[in-house]
């Protein structure tokens, strides 16, 4: 551990005899049980060896001591009880900043979910106090890690569609929005990580906003986003709740035909070229969570790993692009506002 890192007298000595990764977990919401089911299954495995849960909200205690070692209700009771390898903030992304400059003093490596935050200053102050503790840190744009999806940039790799000239994006789900929703942060940002990814990390030129829906509370859950790239390359991501079906497509044009790649329970890659339609199924051995977490386990023990990744620029990127997409949306509001007034 760092010599910038705080050390704490009080902490249980259990955990420095133990075999495996000892985590900690920072909100046990919806997805954050996610996390806590993927870190059981490891720790069953022997990849882990303790896994010690938080939330602000005691009532999350029934259902996360099922898979977790033990349970707090603040961080810093977390940080103080447990000598911690590696740790993860899946809370609402307006903590992440504040949590994250404190939980780096405490740990080895660290797990953010997308987006690091809600601005590029934050994002970069989370990177700095990164680098300055020595710490691993890993932000959770998942698709980087689907199977099917990298088999498809193989596939692209090798000329099979020809130049890649557009790509669309789909995340359109049944779900009821949750509490205060931002579709830009929650699902919008994936598509503008997944389509900068497939374009070999090309940096945007433009970004329109359109066929936003808002709640009662002005907080937007569905939206098209249109993103132009140098050399006459373009994405289109289309993201939204309360759809009639799921839709997790994402498809491919290239000068030369069709890659399409199903991101659901059930992963497929379809490849059309001319009148020839070939189906590829996936069944992945692990899946893009499981992934995420070995690649950040095996970064402690391995060099070779980046201690930052993705790369600090496709980091700040995808925050910069939610950030533009969101104020697009504040223009729009005040500029209709002012119309009816």
């Amino acid at each position: 551990m760092s010599t910038t890192r705080a050390t704490l007298s009080n902490r249980q000595s259990i955990d420095d005899n133990v075999m495996g990764s000892v985590v900690g977990l920072v909100g046990c919401g919806r997805w954050g049980m996610t996390h806590l089911k993927t870190l059981n299954m490891l720790k069953n495995k022997g990849l882990i060896s303790a896994i010690h849960a938080c939330d602000i909200d005691p009532l999350t205690k029934s259902e996360a001591i099922k898979y977790a070692d033990t349970f707090c209700t603040d961080w810093q009771t977390l940080v103080s009880n447990h000598e911690l390898d590696a740790v993860a903030i899946v809370t609402p992304v307006d903590t992440h900043h504040d949590l994250a400059l404190s939980i780096l003093d405490y740990c080895q490596a660290l797990f953010i979910e997308k987006p690091i935050g809600l601005t590029e200053k934050e994002a970069s102050s989370i990177i700095a106090k990164a680098q300055e503790t020595g710490s691993k840190l890993l932000v959770g744009h998942i698709l980087r890690f689907h199977e099917a999806i990298n088999e498809a940039m193989s596939l692209i790799s090798c000329g099979e569609i020809g130049e890649l000239q557009r790509i669309e994006f789909n995340r359109i789900t049944t779900r009821q929005p949750p509490n205060n929703p931002n579709i830009f942060e929650a699902m919008a940002i994936h598509g503008i990580d997944t389509a900068c990814y497939c374009f070999g990390e090309l940096e945007p030129s433009r970004l329109t906003v359109s066929n936003v829906i808002l709640n009662d509370s002005n907080y937007p859950i569905n939206a098209k986003l249109s993103i132009e790239y140098p050399g006459m390359k373009e994405a289109c991501i289309d993201v939204g709740w309360n759809g009639d079906e799921e839709n997790r497509e994402i498809r491919y044009f290239g000068s030369n035909g069709r890659i399409t790649v199903e991101t659901g329970s059930s992963s497929s890659l379809t490849i059309n070229k001319a009148a020839n339609e070939s189906v590829r199924s996936f069944t992945a051995s692990e899946l893009p969570l499981t992934k995420e977490w070995l690649y950040l386990l095996e970064s402690n023990e391995n060099y070779l790993h980046q201690s930052i990744y993705p790369q600090q620029g496709a980091i700040i990127r995808s925050v910069k692009w939610v950030e533009f997409a969101n104020q697009e949306i504040q223009n729009t509001s005040t500029e209709l506002n002012e119309s009816i007034e």
